[in-house]
């Protein structure tokens, strides 16, 4: 949903990307500093510390976005970052939603979660080896992370944010299945 955004949000993060090559700091730093500040936000939450962890997950998710955009703007996109990026963002999305157990959301739902939010990635990294691209969907990365973030920020909506995001990964899961069954079908055609 929000990926249509993404060309207008390159623009407004490519500034901030100049400067980060200006001083040096590589593609895949940003990738790390996603995971140190997911990590920080995993212990913020599993300590209570709710809102401090939205905000931690936040700048997760904004060097998630800074790191794409600064290989491009540079020309250091490799395959190595993509496959990099892709793994910790999986580390940040398991330890977000494991920190939320830990603060006493029942585990069921966090488990759920947690599967509807790794297949999401799998179900699109699987089928972009039989078709060209597959990120169709109602909860990509972003949405997830908004989502969280505001159950974080309303702690008392925050077992509904949960909920949202165990449905709604799953639902884009099967979506992208049946997207690729039906574009492998009318290649057959």
């Amino acid at each position: 949903m929000l990926s249509a955004l993404k060309p207008s949000v390159n623009n407004l993060l490519k500034p901030l990307a100049i400067g980060f090559e200006k001083v040096g700091i590589k593609p895949n730093h940003l990738t790390v500093f996603g995971l140190l500040f997911g990590i920080i936000s995993f212990f913020l939450i599993s300590n209570s510390r709710l809102t401090l962890g939205a905000f931690f997950l936040l700048l997760s998710g904004l060097m998630d976005a800074l790191d794409g955009c600064l290989a491009r703007v540079s020309g250091q996109v490799s395959e190595f970052g993509g496959f990099l990026d892709s793994v910790l963002d999986r580390y940040v999305d398991i330890l977000v939603l494991v920190g939320i157990g830990l603060y006493g959301i029942d585990w069921v739902i966090v488990i759920v979660a947690v599967t509807g939010s790794l297949l999401v990635s799998y179900t699109r990294a699987r089928a972009e080896k039989v078709i060209p691209k597959c990120d169709v969907g109602f909860a990509e990365r972003a949405e997830r992370i908004i989502i969280i973030c505001v159950g974080l920020v309303f702690s008392r909506y925050l077992w509904h944010a949960v909920f949202l995001v165990a449905v709604l990964s799953h639902l884009t899961a099967l979506h992208r299945v049946v997207y690729t069954y039906l574009y492998l079908k009318r290649l057959k055609s």
